[in-house]
């Protein structure tokens, strides 16, 4: 091991380093195999020159993950799976609001969906089981398929709330059987001085859980905003499971 001017012994990072070893072709395919397999990377590529030495690398991501965190993800993967150390200034990021033409959506967030396969709420009703508890059904359509879900609560407004959304998970998982979703919250706040209800959840598949979240502004009540805020949040994720 080398040692230092006063003798002692130090450590040296043996690890291949852009602009010192030259990388196979193998590996850097590897590498950009690695790079598309991150949360939030479309796609990924590196540019070598003819040495084999990286210049450049250049993601396109969607809007999971901030820009900055996608430069520290391409940094430590490369780093932890395949050794080579990476200067953050030869990574660019670019986002994208929707998925190329021919591949599937994997967005998950706060947002609308467009020309997609997802589920459309069809309307919604509450009854006052006894004088403190009520059950709410909600309505959803996908395609020329209808799907009811239930659920009961408390006849205050977190309990109406907490039903909405409940109800919703309840229809989609009666339509979705490989999947499943556990309510982490439900509230509304007050963003720019509007009210909107911001849903917190967890979507559930095999051994996989993700956490969710959507918003709506209130325009007719808060339930119906929680509502359209559940399923902005779970036809994304629904989707990126197919």
């Amino acid at each position: 091991m080398p040692r230092s001017m006063d003798g002692q012994e130090r450590a040296v990072d043996e690890s291949p380093r852009i602009g010192s070893l030259p990388l196979p072709e193998d590996l850097l395919r590897q590498a950009e195999g690695l790079l598309a397999a991150l949360t939030g990377v479309v796609s990924a590529r590196i540019v070598a020159d003819e040495r084999g030495q990286i210049e450049e690398i250049h993601v396109l991501t969607d809007k999971r993950v901030a820009p900055k965190q996608t430069v520290r993800n391409v940094e430590s993967a490369l780093q932890a799976q395949l050794g080579i150390a990476v200067d953050h200034r030869k990574v660019s990021v670019a986002q994208t609001e929707g998925p190329p033409e021919g591949a599937t959506a994997k967005i998950i967030g706060i947002g609308q969906l467009t020309g997609v396969r997802r589920y459309l709420f069809d309307g919604y009703e509450f009854e006052r089981k006894m004088p403190q508890r009520i059950i709410c059904r909600v309505r959803l359509r996908l395609d020329d398929q209808e799907f009811l879900g239930t659920a009961e609560g408390t006849d205050l407004e977190r309990g109406r709330l907490n039903a909405a959304v409940q109800a919703v998970l309840n229809a989609l998982e009666a339509a979705e059987e490989d999947v499943g979703f556990a309510l982490d919250g439900v509230k509304q706040l007050d963003v720019f001085d509007l009210p909107i209800v911001v849903c917190a959840i967890y979507g559930l598949s095999g051994r996989t859980r993700t956490y969710l979240c959507g918003a709506a502004p209130v325009t007719e009540s808060v339930e119906h905003a929680a509502i359209l805020a559940t399923l902005k949040a779970t036809n994304r994720w629904i989707l990126s499971t197919r």
